[in-house]
């Protein structure tokens, strides 16, 4: 065997991504991390480039991203910055614990390089409060180490970090490190445009909102890798919002780099035939996903390994789609591995890597060089390195540029060479993450998100709103489609915004239907991630219930089988502005009908000016609205003015009402949910249940007790 070591070509993919944190009522972000990441990685990866000229390299930009760096670089408005630019005094309380938490978030190399910051961060937990000498240090250090190492020698950085060292800091340092940050924003593109003109860099970008495509097309797609994983309970087929997104993903990175990106990593790595379609429909050449995809792909199950060191095609109607599967083993390491290694034993051993899977190349006899791609995120995994991985990363482009048997090209470049890629026989539907698509669908958040997403799509869709005469409504639509809401709901991923992301995924629905001149659902007032509460006492149903719908409590077992909630039993309901209204909700089935009971809180009915609406979720979605909540004065029926044949409700003692299944539409075994909100003209008195919808399945002929489900 010869141990001459044959050439090896090196793609790098660094991704560069943040969800779009804007709200959207007004546009401000709640979350800083595009700024931050701006000036602590988006700069100095470019920078590191500029210093060793020898290395070409990929760069992957979400649209979403790019769209924000160009708010924060034209003042647009940031929550957290506009405290930082305060001073401490004229903070409220919650204001000043705001600010103070979030400056105690600060990368490993920070802490390192000041101890200082280090043990104010340990001091300064909550309830512990900094007075207004010490939050502006503590704020200090926060900007400092939000700044790349590379930039540390900027004069107001050096400033600012002598001040904050020492503990003489001043407004004015604050005040220079804001305005520092600031100009770093305007230096961002500009650095890669300058990489991209001469040759040393390709752009490419992901789908506008970095959504999962493939479950776009048909969010069932999830269950091509997991059979056994739950769906949804709504239906989700936009295959036109999918092409939407490649479309509107090319088409702002070219007004950003002034230049078509020739190829995609599509959110995640996500691919499945039909998206594949799509993406070589809008004119994309080449997408990198995951070697696993690429195992499942050609459904070996020993793969040679030396077959993944090499471009392959897959074919599509629209056309031929060239495929980078990227080395897992290798990419995770620069992610995970070689934060907790000295840079030059890190980079001895991926350059030692390298070389063995050239000789693997040469061993299987096959001709060429391999092309090995290592693609991953650009931005996070630098807080675990030293130095934020400066050390790292000038360790490892010295190496290889050292290294005569290694070359660096870019995707475009290999598919320009005179080596024709491999097909596919077929292209599993999977991620990066195990090949399959759990961490954004399946889990009961998860799908509950997507349920959201479905039935705002659909009431779009009924009005007959297009995108072209409703551009905002649609564009609230596809921001809420981005693959990050679903990231974080479920257990697979923790932060501690995530009640600010299922708000945020939740007010871009809202908009959606305020734009479309659409009514606003109560639903989207309830949180998807639902946490166990013990505020309300809840008995689900155990038989199917008879009662007399007259307001009275006529017979002693009436309600006797019923579900029922007690309210405020151990705390205030969700969304009361007023005096609680009602203290118990009973709730059941006959076979034809569905039955309420509200007991009402206190001697005193809301009154002939209350009205009650019945917001259907599920299966189908609809408005029922009771007017008068008065003995003798109740009048049921659809709030559209449609009819509502067999429906009746009476008050007297109690509220109750009969609506008939039929106005649900279902099927048996589907589930209905429904929140039922009281109302004082445009007032909302309270949501019942609080926080969380009624939901219970829908009975048939052969129905019992067991099948209940609240």
């Amino acid at each position: 065997m010869s141990t001459a070591s044959p050439g090896v070509d090196l793609v790098f993919v660094w991704h560069h991504h943040q969800p779009d944190y804007r709200r959207p009522s007004d546009g401000r972000a709640l979350l800083p991390w595009v700024r931050l990441h701006a000036t602590k990685d988006y700069l100095d990866m470019a920078l590191h480039l500029q210093r060793h000229a020898g290395i070409k390299s990929t760069f992957n930009f979400a649209p979403s991203l790019l769209d924000q760096l160009e708010h924060a670089r034209t003042g647009g408005a940031d929550a957290l910055f506009e405290l930082l630019h305060r001073p401490p005094s004229s903070l409220s309380a919650e204001e000043r614990a705001e600010l103070q938490a979030r400056s105690r978030m600060a990368p490993r190399w920070a802490r390192e390089r000041w101890p200082q910051y280090r043990v104010m961060c340990e001091k300064l937990r909550a309830p512990v409060v900094a007075g207004d000498a010490e939050l502006l240090r503590l704020n200090c250090f926060f900007l400092l180490a939000w700044l790349d190492p590379l930039l540390m020698d900027e004069p107001a950085a050096a400033a600012a970090e002598k001040a904050a060292v020492s503990g003489n800091v001043s407004p004015a340092d604050r005040d220079a490190l804001l305005a520092l940050h600031a100009e770093i924003l305007h230096r961002v593109l500009p650095a890669y445009r300058e990489l991209a003109a001469r040759g040393q860099i390709e752009i490419t970008c992901s789908p506008a909102f970095h959504p999962i495509l493939p479950l776009l097309v048909d969010v069932k797609t999830a269950r091509r890798a997991r059979p056994d994983q739950p769906s949804p309970a709504e239906d989700f087929q936009a295959p036109e919002d999918a092409r939407w997104h490649v479309e509107r993903g090319l088409e702002l990175t070219q007004a950003a780099f002034g230049a078509r990106p020739q190829g995609m990593w599509p959110s995640e790595g996500s691919v499945s035939p039909e998206a594949a379609g799509i993406l070589a429909g809008c004119g994309v050449k080449w997408v990198a996903t995951d070697e696993m995809v690429l195992w499942r792909s050609l459904g070996e199950s020993s793969p040679r390994r030396e077959r993944l060191y090499q471009p392959w095609t897959f074919r599509t109607a629209a056309g031929e789609l060239a495929l980078f599967f990227r080395d897992h083993e290798l990419s995770d390491a620069v992610g995970f591995v070689y934060s907790t290694w000295g840079a030059h034993d890190a980079a001895n051993d991926f350059v030692a890597r390298l070389r063995r899977i050239a000789q693997l190349h040469r061993d299987a006899g096959l001709p060429g060089r391999p092309v090995v791609s290592v693609i991953l995120d650009g931005e996070n995994c630098w807080e675990h390195y030293a130095e934020d991985g400066r050390a790292f990363l000038d360790a490892l482009y010295t190496a290889l540029e050292a290294a005569p048997d290694i070359r660096t090209v870019t995707p475009s470049e290999v598919l320009a060479g005179e080596a024709k890629p491999a097909e596919l026989p077929g292209l599993h539907s999977g991620s990066w993450i195990d090949a399959d698509f759990h961490i954004w669908a399946g889990h009961p958040e998860k799908n509950r998100a997507w349920d959201l997403l479905a039935r705002t799509r659909a009431a779009l869709v009924a009005r007959g709103v297009t995108r072209e005469d409703n551009p905002g409504a649609w564009h609230s639509l596809s921001a809420a489609e981005g693959s990050d809401w679903f990231w974080w709901f479920g257990e697979d991923h923790y932060t501690a915004d995530k009640a600010l992301f299922d708000s945020l995924v939740r007010a871009h629905l809202q908009g959606v239907h305020e734009k479309a001149g659409l009514p606003v659902p109560g639903w989207l007032s309830l949180p998807v991630s639902q946490k166990a509460t013990t505020a309300n006492e809840h008995t689900a149903p155990t038989a199917l219930i008879r009662p007399v719908v007259d307001g009275r409590l006529s017979r002693y077992y009436e309600w006797h089988g019923a579900g029922l909630y007690k309210f405020g039993t151990g705390g205030a309901a969700m969304h009361r502005v007023t005096a609680p209204v009602a203290s118990a909700l009973h709730y059941g089935f006959d076979e034809k009908a569905l039955y309420l009971r509200l007991d009402f809180a206190g001697d005193v009915l809301p009154g002939a000016d209350a009205s009650i609406v019945f917001e259907v979720m599920a299966p189908v979605a609809a408005r029922i609205r009771l007017e008068g909540l008065s003995p003798g004065g109740c009048a049921i029926g659809r709030e559209d003015g449609d009819s509502l044949p067999g429906a009746i409700a009476a008050v007297d003692d109690v509220l109750e009402v009969c609506i008939p299944l039929e106005a649900f539409r279902g099927q048996i075994g589907q589930f209905l949910e429904l929140m039922i909100h009281v109302e004082r003209g445009t007032q909302r008195l309270e949501s019942l249940p609080p926080g969380q919808p009624l939901r219970l399945e829908l009975p048939g002929p052969d129905w019992d007790a067991g099948n209940w489900s609240a």
